[in-house]
C-alpha cells in the first residue's frame, strides 16, 4: 500500500520529531522533568499575539487598550481590563476617582480622560511589576500642560521602581531613582507632551545600555547608566503618584504597554508602527508601514509585522490581535520588514460580487494590505511566507467549503480578476495555513474566501454551490 503525501517535508519533520521524543523518553524514563520538557517543546512555536504581534503573556506584562476591555457606569470607567492575558486590571480606588471615556477621540479610537483633580486607576501590586528591565509605551495627550502629570508610577516619591511622569515644564521624565534621588528629563521642546495630538512615548531600560526615551520613535534621551531598580510593595498607579498630592493627570491615555524585557530593535520598530497606524501619528524614524496613509486606503487597524534589523535583532512570527498570522520568511535579510493591517471591513464571508466567480463562493468584506520595505521605504522581498487564518466564529464559514487566499497581484483594487490560492492546510480548530506564499509584495491587498465544492464525475470537474 502506498500513501500519497502532499506535504512530505512537514510529515517527515513530524516523524523525525516523534522518533526523537521516543528516544528521549526511553533514555530519561525516570526523569519526570525531562518528559515534561519534551512535551512542552511545541509551545515555543506559538505565534506572538501581543501589540503588533510582539510578545505574549510571558513578556507583555500589561496591555491597556481604551478600545477593548472597558467597563462603564455611564461614561465613567469602572474597570480597564488588561489585554495581555495576565488579568492585571486597572480599577479606580473610589467612585469619585473614576476617569471618563471619550469615544472616537483619536483616529476613530477612544481614549480615557483624567480630570486633573482626583481621577486615577490602580493595579494591585504583583511580583510581575518589580521589573529589573523593561520597555514601556504610553500614548498620552495633555489637556492642560503642567508639572507633575503622573502617567504611570510604581512606588513612592524617592523610592520608585520606575515611573513615566511629566515633570518640569510638562517635559516627559523617567527616573534615576533606583539608587539616588536624581531626576532627569529631555530638553524642551523635544520632551514636551502635546495638547493637540496624542504622542507615542517609549521608555526602555536594561543594565547593559541604560535608559532610552523615545517620542514618536525619535530618541530624545539616552544614557548608559547601570543602576539597580528597587522592588516595592506599592500598587501600579495610573493617573497619580501614591502618597504624593498634586500629581493627577490632566489629559488622556489611549494605550499602555509594558514588557518585562527590552525589546530588540526590530520589535521596537514593529510596535511603534502598530501604534502609529492606529493613532494616526507619523514616526520620525523607521515609519515602515504606510498603508495607513489616506492615499493608500487607511489600512490602520490591527497592524502586525515581521522584520529584521540584523542577525541579533529579528522578529519572524507575528499575529497580534487579528485573525492573520505570518511566519517563516524564506529570505528575510538585514533591514527588511513585512507589516500588514486591515481596513476594518466586515469580518463576514458576505462579498459575492468582487470574486473569481468560477472557483469562489464568497469572500470577506475585510481587506488587508502589506508594506514590504526597508526603513527607508524602499520595496524589498522577504521571500515566501506562511500565512495562517483563524476562521473561528466567522459568519458564513463552513468547513464544507475550502478556504482560499485572494491576493490582488496587479494592485488594481479588485479580486475578481485574480487566481485564488487554494493550497490551505487544515490545522484543526478552524485554523488554516497557506504554505510558502510568494504573491505578497509591497502595497499588495489580500483577503480570504470560500471555494466552491468540487465534484468529479466521469473525469469532468464541475462546481456546486449549496444554498444552505
Amino acid at each position: 500500500m502506498f500513501l500519497k503525501i502532499s506535504h512530505s517535508k512537514e510529515i517527515l519533520s513530524t516523524f523525525i520529531s516523534s522518533v526523537d521524543i521516543f528516544i528521549m523518553l526511553k533514555k530519561y524514563k525516570r526523569s519526570f522533568l525531562v518528559i515534561m520538557l519534551v512535551f512542552l517543546l511545541p509551545i515555543t512555536g506559538f505565534s506572538q499575539t501581543g501589540p503588533g504581534g510582539v510578545g505574549n503573556a510571558a513578556t507583555n506584562v500589561l496591555w491597556l487598550d481604551a478600545n477593548r476591555g472597558i467597563t462603564l457606569a455611564g461614561t465613567s470607567v469602572t474597570n480597564w481590563a488588561d489585554q495581555s492575558g495576565n488579568t492585571f486590571n486597572a480599577i479606580p480606588p473610589s467612585t469619585a476617582a473614576r476617569p471618563t471615556i471619550i469615544n472616537s477621540s483619536v483616529n476613530g479610537y477612544p481614549s480615557i480622560n483624567f480630570d486633573g483633580t482626583n481621577d486615577q486607576l490602580r493595579i494591585t501590586d504583583a511580583a510581575a511589576f518589580d521589573l529589573t528591565q523593561w520597555d514601556i509605551f504610553i500614548v498620552p495627550i495633555v489637556n492642560v500642560a503642567k508639572n507633575f502629570n503622573a502617567w504611570m508610577v510604581k512606588g513612592l516619591d524617592g523610592a520608585e521602581n520606575y515611573e513615566v511622569l511629566s515633570y518640569a515644564d510638562n517635559r516627559i521624565h523617567t527616573p534615576v531613582i533606583f539608587t539616588t534621588g536624581a531626576r532627569t528629563f529631555p530638553s524642551s521642546p523635544a520632551g514636551q507632551l502635546s495638547t493637540t495630538n496624542f504622542t507615542i512615548i517609549e521608555y526602555s531600560y536594561a543594565t547593559t545600555v541604560g535608559r532610552d526615551i523615545y517620542r514618536n520613535n525619535a530618541s530624545i534621551y539616552s544614557d548608559n547608566e547601570n543602576r539597580t531598580p528597587r522592588a516595592n510593595n506599592f500598587d501600579l498607579a495610573i493617573g497619580n503618584e501614591q502618597g504624593t498630592s498634586g500629581r493627577f493627570i490632566n489629559g488622556g491615555l489611549a494605550e499602555v504597554l509594558m514588557y518585562n524585557t527590552r525589546l530588540n530593535s526590530a520589535q521596537r520598530i514593529i510596535v511603534n508602527n502598530y501604534l502609529a497606524a492606529k493613532y494616526n501619528r507619523p514616526l520620525t524614524t523607521a515609519d515602515v508601514y504606510n498603508e495607513d496613509d489616506a492615499a493608500n486606503g487607511n489600512f490602520d487597524h490591527e497592524v502586525a509585522g515581521i522584520g529584521r534589523v540584523d542577525a541579533a535583532n529579528t522578529h519572524t512570527d507575528a499575529q497580534g490581535t487579528g485573525i492573520v498570522r505570518v511566519s517563516d520568511p524564506a529570505n528575510l535579510d538585514n533591514d527588511e520588514f513585512l507589516l500588514w493591517g486591515h481596513d476594518d471591513g466586515n469580518l463576514t464571508l458576505s462579498n459575492t460580487t468582487d470574486i473569481p466567480t468560477t472557483q469562489t463562493l464568497s469572500r470577506f468584506g475585510r481587506i488587508w494590505r502589506v508594506s514590504e520595505v526597508n526603513v527607508s521605504g524602499t520595496p524589498v522581498d522577504v521571500g515566501t511566507v506562511d500565512i495562517r487564518v483563524d476562521m473561528t466564529g466567522i459568519t458564513g464559514f463552513s468547513e464544507a467549503y475550502p478556504p482560499q487566499l485572494l491576493v490582488d497581484t496587479d494592485n488594481d483594487g479588485l479580486f475578481n480578476d485574480e487566481t485564488p490560492i487554494t493550497t490551505a492546510t487544515s490545522l484543526g480548530s478552524n485554523q488554516y495555513r497557506f504554505n510558502g506564499v510568494a504573491a505578497l509584495i509591497n502595497n499588495a491587498r489580500f483577503t480570504f474566501a470560500l471555494g466552491r465544492k468540487i465534484i468529479v464525475t466521469n473525469k469532468r470537474i464541475t462546481y456546486r454551490v449549496d444554498k444552505n
